[in-house]
């Protein structure tokens, strides 16, 4: 979508270049005119343009076919993994699937290296508070499993939330 965004502006402006014939002349590079909807009701070719060229400028930075979640994934002796999770600042939907983000990518660490499943030893999700745009993380610590240790532990998805009472106990 940048590619045909860029390819865009490069014609408009070739295509403006080409229809003057001294240049710089007194005169818009924007052609004069207007879209003509109904008899009644016609939209400037300008007017257009600058809509046109404001939507690709939100499409470029707030981006919706981009992932929400951002992934670092550490590797510790013994077979831990760190996970941090950062979500995107500008984002549309997906505060609370970062659960099943972390579950998805170690289910499917533990299918690549061939263990037989994870233990989460620490799991935590916060708020980056800033000023402008704050975030959400979450943080977690894994252990995999070897294939001859028996799984007894749940998968992150279906771990139930720890209640404020709870907290307060730990």
């Amino acid at each position: 979508m940048k590619r045909l965004c860029r390819f865009g502006v490069v014609a408009l402006i070739i295509a403006a270049c080409s229809t003057t014939n001294q240049f710089p002349s007194h005169t818009s590079l924007l052609p004069s005119g207007a879209l003509r909807i109904t008899p009644h009701y016609a939209i400037a070719f300008a007017d257009l343009i600058q809509v046109g060229a404001l939507v690709g400028v939100v499409y470029m930075i707030s981006d919706p076919t981009a992932p929400n979640w951002a992934i670092t994934e550490t590797r510790l002796p013994d077979d831990r993994v760190l996970y941090d999770l950062n979500m995107q600042r500008l984002r549309q939907g997906g505060d609370g699937e970062a659960r099943y983000v972390l579950a998805r990518r170690v289910d499917a660490l533990v299918r690549e290296q061939g263990f037989s499943g994870y233990r989460i030893d620490r799991y935590e999700e916060a708020l980056d508070s800033r000023i402008l745009l704050p975030r959400r993380t979450a943080h977690a610590e894994i252990k995999l499993l070897a294939a001859n240790h028996q799984v007894t532990s749940t998968p992150a998805a279906s771990m139930p939330v720890p209640t404020s009472t709870e907290q307060q106990a730990q």
